[in-house]
């Protein structure tokens, strides 16, 4: 649990640092894209899974398969990658869905509704 809230607030953490950032502040640089080469096959493959996903605009495969890697021991690269990568699908989804994407929307209500109530 302690670790869990402590990756939370590092994830609120990098989401401030991001917000009011340029253009392209969530695009995944080389040491992004290769936090999980070493990483164990199925952490490996999880990660790949989001990207593809991510790639195909496929947003609730892509959220499902990061966040599975945020509730696993990560580097703090690693961590720094998933959360990049999930910011840039949530700034896309979120754009999506407002231009009428039924999928983005979709997504976004099946994620609301997962969500953890406060």
């Amino acid at each position: 649990m302690k670790q869990l809230l402590s990756r939370l607030y590092l994830l609120l953490a990098a989401c401030v640092l991001f917000a009011g950032c340029g253009n392209n502040e969530y695009q995944l640089s080389e040491k992004d894209l290769a936090a999980f080469m070493d990483a164990p096959p199925e952490m490996k493959i999880e990660w790949e899974k989001g990207l593809k996903a991510n790639k195909a605009n496929d947003y609730l495969a892509a959220s499902t398969s990061f966040r599975a890697l945020l509730s696993q021991q990560v580097t703090p690269q690693q961590l720094v990658a998933v959360q990049t990568a999930l910011g840039g699908l949530n700034e896309r989804m979120n754009d999506a869905a407002a231009k009428g994407d039924t999928s983005a929307q979709k997504a976004l209500e099946t994620l609301k509704a997962g969500a953890p109530r406060r």
